[in-house]
């Protein structure tokens, strides 16, 4: 049996239940209670910094109930074990929650012994997993995943910053953004009212969860629904970037308001009203095209909440910056260095990996190796990564019954949306159609 130890985390609107769970002694179960949560959005926050095993949650919460938090935690961190805490009157929600990940749930009020037994029982399932491997094969993959920050930085430097065609195009990629370089874009900006000060009376924790929540509910409703990503900065303010080519090309030709769909996303945050103690105002960048120029829609809508318009052409962009790289004067030296390249990208193709690692790897200024490469081999070094990759994930699908999220990530791809995307880019089929193509039967072996 393993040795290791295990964190729990309680969440309940009351304190004098959280304080008396966690008073119990856990260390025969090899338990330690790492943090307790008043409500389901301050455990997610605190997940997202820091996973736990076992999660001890009750159902009537404000901000976020317990099947909500119960489906989220279970479709982020499925090795985590939750068990409800429920009242008699909640019995049928309760039920409810098992269907949708919990372990097993408890009756208020709690019978300590019986509480022990599913400690007990959930410390057993982790140790099984770990045993099989399961769980830290998984884990580890997910800790060679850094796209999701990786993504951030994109879509800041994408917003603020002058970027070059090859520097979108790399980091992108990495970012696992998809932009392509004949697109339209559009940017929408969401502040509240008072920004960028804080609303009155909000602390620097509460502000923090505020930001959190928004951050989370874009994703939910912006980026999931296929319309394209989002940024939150430090001061709340969220940029939309515009993606999907229908709305865009709607925007552009003014057959629809878009406001009427910010109108709507505005509505979807009224549930949180207890959190937002300030309205949101927005406000509508032009169509521009080129991803370069996604910044100067950011600039008009920005000052649109000035209204003043600045002298800024929507289709004006500056010019791209050269960069001045010097041939290599021994080509076999050059060829033998993309040999290297091409075996760190093929030894390390499954997790999130940028030109600057590839670079430091051959002792190579990224700029240098990415010439360097597309000079000796005709091909661009996001190419040949993307190539490999799909060749990999066709693989899988042709040969295991992985899912195809799983064979995304095993092939370096955080986000299934964006595998989706780039393995249909390359191949003009999405993987559950290239799967069904090769081999049209029943996964579970009937024909």
């Amino acid at each position: 049996m393993s040795g290791d130890r295990y964190k729990l985390m309680i969440i309940d609107d009351e304190y004098e239940i959280r304080q008396g769970l966690r008073s119990i002694d856990y260390s025969a179960q090899r338990i330690e209670v790492s943090e307790d949560c008043e409500n389901g959005l301050f455990a997610l926050k605190e997940l997202d910094h820091e996973p736990v095993d076992i999660v001890v949650t009750d159902i009537r919460m404000p901000l976020m109930d317990g099947l909500e938090l119960v489906e989220k935690v279970a479709a982020r961190y499925p090795f985590t074990k939750i068990i409800i805490l429920s009242g008699y009157d909640d019995f049928e929600y309760a039920k409810t929650c098992m269907k949708h990940g919990a372990l097993d749930y408890l009756l208020k009020p709690l019978d300590f012994e019986e509480y022990e037994k599913i400690l007990a029982k959930a410390v057993r399932l982790i140790d099984q997993e770990k045993e099989q491997m399961a769980r830290t094969a998984s884990l580890e993959r997910k800790a060679k995943l850094s796209a999701h920050h990786l993504r951030k930085k994109f879509l800041r430097d994408i917003l603020y910053s002058e970027m070059t065609e090859e520097a979108i195009e790399l980091e992108s990629a990495a970012a696992e953004v998809m932009l392509e370089e004949n697109g339209e874009y559009a940017v929408c900006l969401l502040r509240f009212l008072g920004y960028p000060d804080k609303p009155r009376g909000v602390g620097d924790k509460e502000w923090s969860l505020i930001l959190f929540t928004l951050d989370n509910l874009l994703q939910d409703l912006w980026d999931e629904e296929g319309m394209g990503y989002h940024y939150v900065d430090a001061d709340g303010q969220c940029s939309l970037i515009l993606t999907e080519p229908g709305a865009v090309a709607a925007l552009k030709e003014y057959e629809i308001n878009l406001s009427e769909l910010l109108d709507g996303l505005l509505n979807k945050l009224k549930r949180f009203r207890g959190l937002f103690k300030s309205h949101l105002a927005y406000a509508i960048g032009p169509v521009v095209s080129k991803p370069e120029r996604i910044r100067l829609s950011y600039r008009n809508a920005e000052a649109a909440f000035f209204a003043e318009t600045e002298d800024v052409a929507p289709e004006t962009c500056c010019p791209a910056q050269e960069i001045s790289i010097s041939r290599s004067t021994e080509q076999i030296n050059g060829n033998r260095l993309i040999q290297e390249a091409k075996q760190f990208i093929e030894e390390n193709y499954d997790r999130t990996i940028t030109l600057d690692d590839v670079a430091k790897h051959v002792h190579l200024n990224a700029s240098y190796l990415s010439f360097l490469f597309k000079e000796l081999t005709g091909q661009k070094y996001i190419d040949y990564l993307s190539a490999y990759r799909i060749e990999k994930a066709k693989h899988f699908l042709m040969q295991t019954n992985h899912k195809v999220h799983e064979i995304g990530e095993m092939v370096g791809y955080e986000n299934p949306r964006y595998f989706t995307m780039v393995f249909k880019k390359h191949t003009q089929q999405t993987p559950v159609e290239f799967r069904n193509a090769y081999y049209p039967i029943d996964r579970n072996g009937s024909s």
